[in-house]
C-alpha cells in the first residue's frame, strides 16, 4: 500500500505525509535526523513539524537542551477525519439551503473529442429510467464510437437498461431493430430522407444528452422540467412513427 498517497488523500501534503511516516519509525527523534530520513531540508522540517503539531499529530519534549519530536498514534488521523466529517455533516443543511435557489437552474456540461463523447455515453448507463433515443445509428456508431459501441451495448444489457429508439431507416437501423429483443431495444423507423437526424439525443433520468458525432462534441443538460418535456416530445414522435409503419 502506498501510505504516502493514502495520507495525501485525507488532506496531508506530500511533505507532511513523508515526515509523519518517518516519525512513526522512532519513539522520539531530533529534527536533524528526521530531515535526513525524509529527505526534507531542515528548515522546512521545522515548519512541517509545527503544522503536524497544530493538527494534533505530533508532540514534542525538551531533553538536555534539545527538542525531540514523536508521532502521536495513527488513531489521531482517524479522529481528525471524524471531526471534519462531523463538522461538514452539521453544516450540510445550511449549505444546501444556500444552494436551494439554484436547484431549478439547468446544469449544462460540455464534452469534446472521442473521450468526451464516450463519457456522455457512459453517463447514460447510470440511468434508473429507460433510455429514449433519437438517432441516425449509422452516423452514431460509424464514426468515433465504432470501436466503443459494442462494449456499450454489452454494458447496457448487463445493467438491464431498456431503450426505445426512433431511428432513421437504413440497413444499420434495421439491424438494430432485428436485435431488439436480445439487446433490450425497441425501435421504430422513420424516413432518413424526410427526417434526417444530424444529432443523437438521449433522454434519461433528469438529463438530456445531445451529441454531434460528426463534430465530436456533446452536451448534457440536467433539469427535470427539460427532461420531462423532451420525454413528451419523444412520445409524440413515437406515436407518429407507429402511424408511419402501420
Amino acid at each position: 500500500m502506498d501510505l504516502t498517497k493514502t495520507l495525501s488523500n485525507i488532506g496531508l501534503s506530500d511533505k507532511e505525509a513523508r515526515l509523519y511516516l518517518s516519525l512513526l519509525e522512532y519513539n522520539e527523534v531530533l529534527p536533524s535526523v528526521l530531515s535526513r530520513k525524509s529527505g526534507i531540508k531542515r528548515p522546512t522540517t521545522y515548519v512541517i513539524l509545527e503544522q503536524l503539531k497544530a493538527r494534533g499529530l505530533v508532540s514534542q519534549v525538551r531533553r538536555g537542551g534539545s527538542m525531540y519530536f514523536r508521532a502521536l498514534s495513527p488513531y489521531s488521523l482517524l479522529d481528525d477525519q471524524h471531526e471534519k466529517y462531523s463538522a461538514l455533516e452539521e453544516a450540510l443543511p445550511e449549505l444546501l439551503q444556500l444552494n436551494s435557489r439554484f436547484e431549478s437552474t439547468p446544469q449544462m456540461t460540455l464534452y469534446e473529442g472521442e473521450k468526451g463523447i464516450v463519457r456522455i455515453m457512459e453517463d447514460t448507463l447510470t440511468t434508473s429510467t429507460e433510455l429514449l433515443c433519437w438517432a441516425d445509428v449509422s452516423l452514431a456508431t460509424g464514426t468515433i464510437l465504432s470501436d466503443y459501441y459494442p462494449s456499450y451495448v454489452k454494458k447496457k444489457v448487463a445493467r438491464e437498461i431498456s431503450l426505445r429508439g426512433i431511428f432513421c431507416d437504413d440497413k444499420k437501423a434495421r439491424e438494430f431493430q432485428k436485435r431488439g429483443t436480445e439487446e433490450l431495444r425497441e425501435v421504430r423507423l422513420i424516413s432518413k430522407k424526410k427526417f434526417p437526424f444530424k444529432n443523437e439525443i438521449n433522454v434519461y433520468d433528469d438529463k438530456v444528452a445531445i451529441i454531434s458525432h460528426a463534430d465530436r462534441v456533446g452536451v448534457v443538460l440536467q433539469n427535470s422540467a427539460i427532461a420531462d418535456t423532451q420525454r413528451s416530445i419523444f412520445e409524440l414522435g413515437w406515436e407518429y412513427a407507429k402511424m408511419l409503419t402501420s
